[in-house]
């Protein structure tokens, strides 16, 4: 098998956020709905299928920054260990709603000082989908 071949293999392999999204168990759903100390938890599980239902945008305009961004935030700003998949989720979601414009409250610089390290310690899977997603950001970003 020639590089090209190669290359073109892998990449059909690579991880995106939809894929990861719509392979979320139910209990990973309810993990990251539950992340506010249970708090609404019912609430935060509706409305994150609902955006795990439309690839990871959230409706802003409908919810504000409540449901489910209150819990994806949380999710993404820590790492529980044996909770990778959730971690990546919930940052592939911010990161994909701060290239689209739709989030106005995340910076990706904030986001880059605080989370890289935690990104780089992913499995390479989630970590390649991450780097791919703060890579557009940046572009877009740029003047």
């Amino acid at each position: 098998m020639g590089w090209v071949a190669e290359l073109g293999s892998f990449l059909q392999k690579s991880l995106t956020l939809s894929q990861l999204l719509q392979s979320l168990s139910d209990v990973e759903r309810d993990f990251i709905a539950n992340l506010d100390y249970g708090a609404d938890s019912g609430k935060h599980r509706a409305e994150l299928d609902a955006v795990i239902e439309r690839g990871g945008d959230v409706d802003f305009a409908t919810h504000g920054v409540w449901y489910p961004y209150e819990v994806i935030e949380l999710g993404k700003n820590c790492l529980k260990e044996g909770h990778e998949r959730e971690y990546a989720a919930c940052m592939g979601i911010v990161l994909k709603n701060i290239e689209s414009g739709r989030d106005r409250i995340n910076d990706i610089e904030h986001i880059l000082a605080q989370h890289y390290d935690t990104v780089r310690a992913l499995p390479c899977d989630m970590r390649d989908m991450l780097d791919s997603q703060i890579e557009r950001v940046i572009r877009k970003s740029e003047p």
